[in-house]
């Protein structure tokens, strides 16, 4: 039987655009692999800082007591948006990193539409304290027990 060149021209085609598959896909798997790669090394690097800058429970509580005296309700202020001034001050990052470190619900008290009062502040630390405190003591008992 004779092939024709159009039956060669066809076979060779078809073996082109195997061996292009082929490599388009060897090539496309390891693009994805190095993206993946990429992104494991920024969430680790990303989890390394969070560690880092995660304060223990005992220095939350510091800094929530810190605020609180800084900050403190007086005579007249208690309707006072605080948010400018925590903002100037510096001391809004630190209430943020507390809500997001803490697993209290807040959502009540700190709104950011509305202004943040110095009352609501002071019971939003208040709220913080506690949480943390509860989980000082629980984790201070468990640690005992343990050693009994």
């Amino acid at each position: 039987m004779a092939v024709s060149s159009q039956q060669h021209f066809l076979h060779g085609l078809g073996l082109g655009i195997g061996a292009a598959a082929l490599l388009f896909y060897f090539w496309h798997t390891e693009t994805v692999y190095q993206l993946q790669q990429h992104w494991l090394d920024e969430q680790k690097t990303m989890l390394s800082q969070q560690q880092q800058t995660q304060q223990s429970p005992k220095q939350q509580i510091e800094t929530i007591d810190l605020l609180m005296k800084a900050y403190a309700v007086t005579p007249g202020t208690e309707d006072t948006d605080l948010r400018q001034l925590l903002e100037q001050n510096g001391h809004l990052v630190l209430l943020e990193q507390l809500r997001h470190q803490t697993p209290v619900d807040l959502s009540d008290l700190i709104v950011p539409e509305r202004p943040l009062s110095a009352s609501m502040l002071y019971a939003a630390l208040l709220r913080l304290k506690q949480q943390q405190e509860k989980q000082l003591a629980l984790r201070l008992l468990n640690e005992r027990s343990a050693a009994q």
